[in-house]
This record gives C-alpha cells, sequence and structure tokens, in this order.
C-alpha cells in the first residue's frame, strides 16, 4: 500500500475510533475533589465534540482528488494526535485500579498529541491549497484545547495536596497560557487556536471561582485578556491560492 493511500486509510480509521472509544472507555473522574478546581465544568468538553467533527471532515477530504496534500503534509501528525486521543481514555480508565499508570500514561500520551498537533500546525505554515483554512481550522481547535488540557491533566494526577495547592494550580494554569502563547507567537495559527484556549481558560476561571480557588482564578482571567490580545495581534494573513 502506498504511503500516501496508508495515511488516508488510518486518518480515517483514527478519526472513526475517536468517538468509538469516547463510548466504549468509561473514565472514572472525582468531580469533587480539590484538585478539580481548575477543571472546566462539563458542558466545556462539549468541544470535543467538535474537535471529533473536523477530524471527520478533515478525513473525508483527505480522499479528495484536489485535496491529496493533506495526505502527504499533515497525514501522520494527524494520525499520531487522534489515534492518541483513543490512548489517553485508556490510561485514563486506568485511574481507579493503578493511578501511577494513569498518571503518567496519561501525561505523556498528551505531550505526544500536542507535539504532533504542533507539527502539523508548523507544516501548514507552507501550505496554500484548497481546503487548508479547514484543515487548520480543526487543527488548531484541537491543539489549542491540548494546550491547555495537558497542564490541567498534570494538576489532577499530582498526588495528595499537591493537586489541591492553589499555588500549584496557578502555576498549571500559567503554563497552559505561556504555552499558547508561545505557539501563537510563532507559528501564528488559525483563530480556533486561541478559540480553545481562551473557552479552557473560561472554563477554569468558573470551576476555580466555585471552589474558592483564587490563585488559579485571577492567572486564568489574565491568560484570557492577554491570550486574546496577542492572537489578533498575530492574527494569521488571509490565505491565498496559487
Amino acid at each position: 500500500m502506498q504511503p500516501r493511500v496508508l495515511a488516508r486509510v488510518l486518518l480515517t480509521a483514527t478519526a472513526v475510533l475517536m468517538p468509538a472509544a469516547s463510548v466504549l472507555v468509561p473514565v472514572d473522574t472525582d468531580p469533587s475533589g480539590a484538585d478539580q478546581a481548575v477543571v472546566p465544568p462539563g458542558g466545556f468538553f462539549a468541544i470535543w465534540g467538535l474537535v471529533i467533527i473536523g477530524c471527520w471532515a478533515v478525513a473525508v477530504l483527505a480522499w479528495n482528488r484536489s485535496a491529496t496534500w493533506i495526505s502527504d503534509v499533515v497525514g501522520w501528525p494527524l494520525v499520531i494526535a487522534q489515534a492518541g486521543f483513543s490512548v489517553w481514555l485508556l490510561f485514563a480508565h486506568l485511574r481507579a485500579t493503578n493511578p501511577t499508570a494513569e498518571a503518567i500514561g496519561t501525561v505523556l500520551t498528551f505531550a505526544v498529541i500536542l507535539a504532533s498537533l504542533l507539527v502539523a500546525l508548523a507544516r501548514l505554515r507552507a501550505v496554500h491549497a484548497p481546503f487548508r483554512t479547514l484543515v487548520a481550522g480543526s487543527t488548531g481547535l484541537f491543539a489549542g484545547w491540548s494546550s491547555a488540557a495537558i497542564w490541567l491533566n498534570i494538576v489532577t494526577v499530582l498526588p495528595g495536596a499537591l493537586g489541591e495547592s492553589s499555588v500549584i494550580q496557578a502555576l498549571a494554569v500559567t503554563g497552559a497560557a505561556i504555552t499558547a502563547l508561545a505557539v501563537i507567537v510563532t507559528l501564528r495559527p488559525a483563530w480556533p487556536y486561541a478559540g480553545a484556549v481562551i473557552w479552557a481558560l473560561i472554563g477554569i476561571a468558573i470551576s476555580a471561582a466555585r471552589f474558592g480557588a483564587w490563585p488559579p482564578f485571577g492567572v486564568a482571567l489574565i491568560g484570557i485578556a492577554i491570550v486574546g490580545v496577542v492572537a489578533v495581534r498575530n492574527s494569521p494573513p488571509p490565505t491565498t491560492y496559487s
């Protein structure tokens, strides 16, 4: 099988697997724990629905003759990121039985997901072709949410008092904001990237306020403002096709 065809097949398979894994692999969470002060309310995770729809759209477009560049340029990074979503669920499922494996596995998997998506964003900068806007938007949404989520993942797997420390939580939110700013300045991703990050920070602020965790609440509000301003100032140029 040719590499391009294989990339298309795996891009499609991993996109289909994402919602299936969400249903088939239940994840045990503790919504009442103090470490949840920086975890957005449940409704904010509906963004995963948009991410999955975007992955489906890209997978379908990759079979289009005028969009063969998708499998050539970003096919493999997106395959890794989409497969990583399902692998993350498998590790998260271990929370009750093997918390050490869950902690290490989820964080490392999220790191691989984010790294793969950043590679895809970097490669998209040189692309001027049909459907680039859709692919860049879908990839940016996935990458933006992941840029914040990896830091929240770290907090929720820290042992005892560490994960419940408002200082540690504030540092994690700071890390999410700094990560987003670095990506925006260096890669200038499509606006869904910043939108996803701001969405995550709004959710963090709401949860932090509910728990009375004021340090991460303040950092989240500052992060929303700064990420928004930097995103506007570094918005990518309009896409043109030759």
